[in-house]
C-alpha cells in the first residue's frame, strides 16, 4: 500500500473539527476540526470520485462470475492458526499473578499471531475468567481471521496516523508521541482497523451520495461491517489508564459496524441509513483525534 493512498484514505475520512482541550483529559477531547491545509485537501478531494477498494471509482454496472467483485471488494484479513486447541479450549491461559508479572517485565504483553494471542486470564482465587485479546489487531476467533496491515505499510500508516492532528495539536513535536513499538496493542489495532475500513467506509459513503442502494457493493460492504460488530471479533484488551477510554470507543464503534451491516433495506429507508453511516463516520473521526491525543500521553 503507498503512502499516497493511505493519504488519500485519511484525508477523505476524516474531518476532525478542534476543540478547546479542557483539563488535557483523553475523555474530554471531543470533535475537532482538521487544520486549515486539510480542510483544503478535503474539499478538492471531495470534487472527485471518492477512491473504491480496488483503488477507483465503483462502477455502475459491475459483472461477478468469478467472484472477483467480491474478492475485490472485501476488507483485507489475514489467516491465522486457530486461537483453540482440539477440544476446543484456549491452550495458554494465564492466572492473574502471571499476567501482571509480564506487565511488570515486558510493559505491554502482547503474544504473536501464532503464538496464541487470545488467552484466558484466571482471576485471584479462580473465580472467574476473562478472555483477552493479547495481539495488537482485531482477531475473529471463530474465522481465524485478523485485521492486519501489511507490515511494509506499518511505518508509513503509523506516521499518516501521527501527523493527522487536530488544531491544538498541530504544532506537537513528533518527538512528544510514542513510537509505533510504544504504542499499546490497542492503539496499534485502531491504527490498523481504521485504514483497512476507510476503503468500505468511503465505497458506502459514495453509493449513497449517488443513490445507488442496489449495486452489487453495497451488501458485501454490509457483511463486512457486520463481521467487525459481531462479538466473535475480539479487540486487544486495555493495558494502560488512555487504553480504557479508547477501549470504551471502540466497543461503540463496533456496535455503530453491526448496526450498519444488518440494516435491513436501506433503499426504502435512506433517511435512517444516512443518518447511521454519517454517526459511524463521525465517531471514526473522533477516534483518529483520540488516538493522535493518547499518542502523546
Amino acid at each position: 500500500m503507498k503512502k499516497t493512498t493511505l493519504l488519500l484514505l485519511i484525508l477523505i475520512l476524516l474531518t476532525a473539527c478542534s476543540s478547546k482541550k479542557e483539563g488535557a483529559q483523553l475523555e474530554n477531547t471531543g470533535d475537532t476540526n482538521a487544520s486549515t491545509q486539510n480542510r483544503k485537501e478535503l474539499s478538492n478531494l471531495e470534487e472527485e470520485n471518492t477512491p473504491s477498494s480496488s483503488g477507483g471509482t465503483i462502477e455502475s454496472e459491475t459483472s461477478d462470475e468469478d467472484g472477483q467483485l467480491y474478492d475485490e471488494a472485501k476488507m483485507r484479513t489475514v489467516k491465522i492458526p486457530s486461537v483453540f486447541d482440539q477440544e476446543g479450549n484456549f491452550p495458554k491461559n494465564l492466572t492473574q499473578e502471571e499476567y501482571e508479572q509480564l506487565s511488570k517485565e515486558k510493559g505491554i504483553v502482547r503474544f504473536a499471531l501464532e503464538d496464541h494471542p487470545v488467552r484466558g486470564i484466571t482471576s485471584q482465587g479462580g473465580k472467574a475468567t476473562n478472555v483477552t485479546n493479547l495481539a495488537d489487531v482485531l482477531i475473529d476467533i471463530t474465522e481465524s481471521l485478523a485485521y492486519q496491515l501489511p507490515e511494509s505499510a506499518v511505518p508509513e500508516a503509523y506516521q499518516l496516523f501521527q501527523q493527522t492532528r487536530a488544531e491544538e495539536f498541530k504544532n506537537t513535536p513528533d518527538s512528544e508521541y510514542r513510537t509505533w513499538n510504544e504504542a499499546t496493542n490497542l492503539e496499534r489495532s485502531i491504527m490498523q482497523i481504521v485504514l483497512l475500513a476507510a476503503p468500505s467506509l468511503n465505497d458506502l459513503g459514495y453509493l449513497i451520495k449517488n443513490d445507488e442502494y442496489e449495486h452489487p457493493v453495497f451488501p458485501i460492504i454490509q457483511e463486512d461491517f457486520f463481521n467487525l460488530g459481531s462479538p466473535t471479533v475480539l479487540v486487544p484488551g486495555p493495558q494502560s489508564g488512555t487504553d480504557l477510554v479508547l477501549f470504551d470507543e471502540m466497543m461503540k464503534i463496533k456496535t455503530m459496524w453491526e448496526e450498519i451491516g444488518r440494516f435491513e433495506s436501506p433503499a426504502d429507508h435512506k433517511e435512517a441509513f444516512v443518518e447511521t453511516y454519517n454517526t459511524l463516520r463521525s465517531e471514526t473521526n473522533n477516534l483518529i483525534v483520540r488516538v493522535n491525543y493518547a499518542l502523546t500521553e
